[in-house]
């Protein structure tokens, strides 16, 4: 049967299968798909991607690099920012440029090129943060410059004196507390789960911004409450501390007089030798620590004992309370100044005249508050003589206030020598009002002693006017063991009295058994509450040793004869590997300097010391 079948139906009849063998074979089936890889539509979106993560990898590395211009020019700024440079507006040319690049590289950060990559888990919080700092940073940049600007208008504005300082203070007060408002709106980013440059750099930013923050209210307190003091009515005691016969953390308070204010307008009275001023034993209770740890010196009694200890805002108040005692005046609050201010007020006013014709300017003061005006006293029993020194030191008080006053000054360097007095201890100053003194405390000039003070002084108790050649150097160093530290403060001394001077200046003092030239003293050292085992390592016992305020205060005798050195060394433990504290100023003349590690310095300002 199958050979009668027609041709034509054998050729429909053949197998599928056969049919597709022919078709390979011949070329003429079907054409075979294509794979993904090789469609052109996946090149094109393959090139489209290189390109993307190229354009992306140009922005990123753009940005970076105005980042990395904007700090260089941050760094800049922050080199001038000084009380003198800042009101000169020095920092202004590196402000704008910080501000320019930072601009530039937040729009580089923030290119749309970018934006895929801040939805990955990790790199995109790094993409985010590094975005945002770059955007606070020229957000910051611009405030700086207007802060800067404005500070500058305001300042080369004529300025007369009373009520137009008044105005002006008002006006510093105001734009710093903008200033300070506008920063604190900043966004610095996310700050977790940041990772190697990217936390450390937050973490910069944040510090060096609290800083300025910090800086700019203390500068809207001082200024706040300068202008309230100067509106008035009000009356201040003022103490005059002398840096030739030394207490701790200021010179000793040998003058006195009251100190009234109205409408920009400063009247000062008589001046007052504070040893013909005394109290009986008593009469002025003390209390507190001061009482525990130097009641025996009778502070309370005499104002030549009230810087015993270095916070003033427990000796303002004791200061007041012994003033209305003995004169039955009230005030409103204490002013301590030294000779150290006085110099500094006089490189701004220029040289004054006193009462006996002596000129004094910023060149001389030094010397005359501290050598000249004893230089022919030799009696140190002579009540004439001691009148005189009085009415010398009072001329230069009332002298030096007069040209603050009435002359026409330039207010850069006055707030340089105002910002230089407030940070080495040279003013200090204390209100009965709670909400004017937190403003001296933001200041930085209330004398408190913080919780992590270090503060060594050499307080004078040889009747002399020694202190001038006394240098101090001090150092401190830390051991971690067992994860606590153990800590030193080393203080050497060194007497360099010179011959030739007089009884008022190098003793003997009667009935201390001391010889010429020779330094008796206490050195009282501040150490951090937070220390345990608090001690001397070498040199003389402790007579006073417990807890003064927030910290703890160790003190030994001193007895170095002319040409003579000590060496004393505290020892302290903190129960962390870790740590820090800040090393205050003595206000001393000359200044005490300082080693930690590799680090020098002295004691013009505070100084902190981490390990």
């Amino acid at each position: 049967m199958t050979a009668d079948l027609p041709a034509g139906g054998a050729r429909d009849g053949t197998k599928s299968g056969d049919r597709s063998s022919g078709d390979r074979s011949s070329g003429e089936g079907p054409e075979r798909p294509r794979r993904w890889w090789r469609r052109p539509v996946f090149w094109v979106a393959l090139i489209l991607v290189i390109v993307w993560i190229g354009l992306a990898a140009l922005e990123l590395a753009l940005g970076v690099v105005h980042a990395r211009q904007g700090l260089h020019s941050v760094q800049n700024a922050k080199a001038q920012l000084s009380a003198s440079a800042v009101v000169a507006a020095a920092p202004l040319s590196a402000l704008s440029s910080a501000q320019a690049e930072f601009h530039k590289a937040s729009d580089e950060l923030g290119s749309p090129f970018l934006a895929p990559f801040t939805v990955l888990p990790v790199l995109g919080r790094q993409l985010r943060a590094v975005h945002s700092l770059a955007s606070a940073a020229a957000q910051v940049s611009k405030i700086g410059v207007g802060s800067v600007g404005g500070l500058k208008q305001v300042l080369d504005e004529h300025h007369s004196g009373g009520p137009d300082r008044v105005t002006t203070l008002r006006r510093l007060a105001t734009m710093a507390a903008s200033t300070d408002n506008s920063l604190s709106q900043v966004n610095l980013g996310p700050s977790q789960a940041l990772i190697g440059p990217v936390a450390t750099s937050h973490n910069e930013f944040a510090n060096d911004l609290s800083q300025v923050r910090g800086s700019l209210q203390h500068a809207a307190a001082s200024a706040s409450a300068l202008a309230g003091i100067l509106q008035g009515p009000q009356n201040y005691l003022v103490l005059m501390a002398n840096n030739a016969e030394m207490r701790s953390g200021s010179g000793m308070f040998l003058e006195a007089a009251g100190l009234s204010t109205q409408s920009g307008q400063l009247q000062m009275g008589p001046t007052v030798a504070t040893g013909s001023i005394g109290l009986a034993p008593g009469q002025v209770p003390v209390g507190g620590t001061l009482e525990a740890r130097w009641g025996w010196l009778s502070p309370g009694a005499d104002f030549r004992n009230l810087g015993l200890t270095p916070q003033f805002d427990v000796n303002g108040p004791l200061a007041a309370q012994m003033w209305q005692t003995r004169t039955g005046q009230k005030v409103d609050g204490v002013i301590a100044v030294d000779v150290e201010a006085l110099k500094l007020f006089l490189t701004v006013t220029g040289p004054v005249t006193l009462d006996d014709g002596t000129v004094i300017d910023a060149g001389n003061v030094v010397q005359f508050a501290l050598h000249d005006q004893y230089a022919g006293l030799s009696d140190i029993g002579s009540s004439a003589q001691a009148s005189a020194r009085t009415d010398l030191l009072g001329s230069l008080a009332r002298a030096t206030l007069s040209a603050l006053q009435n002359r026409s000054l330039n207010l850069r360097s006055l707030a340089n020598a105002m910002s230089a007095a407030a940070s080495g201890r040279h003013v200090l100053v204390w209100s009965d009002q709670p909400s004017v003194e937190s403003d001296w405390v933001r200041a930085g000039v209330a004398g408190e002693l913080p919780s992590d003070s270090v503060l060594p002084a050499l307080l004078n108790t040889g009747g002399n006017k020694l202190d001038q050649y006394v240098s101090m150097n001090a150092s401190t160093g830390t051991t971690v063991r067992n994860g606590h530290t153990e800590a030193t403060v080393s203080v050497d001394i060194a007497n360099a009295t010179p011959p030739g001077q007089s009884q008022y200046i190098a003793g003997p003092y009667p009935g201390l058994n001391s010889s010429y030239g020779e330094y008796l003293g206490l050195l009282a050292v501040n150490l951090p509450g937070y220390a345990t085992d608090v001690g001397v390592l070498s040199g003389p016992q402790t007579i006073v040793k417990g807890a003064e305020g927030q910290t703890w205060v160790a003190v030994v005798p001193v007895r170095i004869p002319a040409g003579g050195s000590e060496r004393v060394v505290f020892g302290f433990r903190v129960n962390s590997p870790h740590g820090s504290f800040v090393i205050l100023p003595t206000a001393r003349i000359p200044l005490v300097t300082w080693s930690a590690g590799t680090t020098r310095f002295t004691d013009s300002a505070p100084h902190r010391v981490s390990w």
